[in-house]
C-alpha cells in the first residue's frame, strides 16, 4: 500500500500503478511509463521519468507541464495533478 505521506521513490513501481489506476488514469498500451487522466474539464498525461514526474495537462487545446521530484509525498502530487492546469 502506498502511503500518502511518504515521498513516491520509496513505494514499488506495482504501488504507484496501483495509485494512479485508483485515480482513474489508464496505462498507455505502447509506453509503461505514460498514463492517461481523463476528467470532464482537463485531461492530463502523466510521465514516469528518469529524474522526475511529469504531468501534462490538456484544456480546450491548450498544454501546461510540471515536473514534480520522486522525494514528494503522493498525497502533495495528487492534489497538484487533480487540481489541473
Amino acid at each position: 500500500m502506498i502511503l500518502p505521506d511518504k515521498p513516491i521513490n520509496q513505494h514499488s513501481l506495482q504501488s504507484l500503478e496501483l495509485w494512479l489506476n485508483n485515480l482513474g488514469a489508464t496505462k498507455d498500451v505502447n509506453n509503461p511509463s505514460k498514463w492517461h487522466l481523463k476528467l470532464s474539464d482537463w485531461n492530463a498525461t502523466i510521465f514516469f521519468e528518469q529524474e522526475d514526474l511529469s504531468v501534462v495537462w490538456e484544456r480546450n487545446g491548450k498544454f501546461t507541464k510540471r515536473l514534480f521530484s520522486y522525494c514528494i509525498n503522493r498525497d502533495d502530487i495528487e492534489n497538484a495533478i487533480l487540481q489541473g492546469p
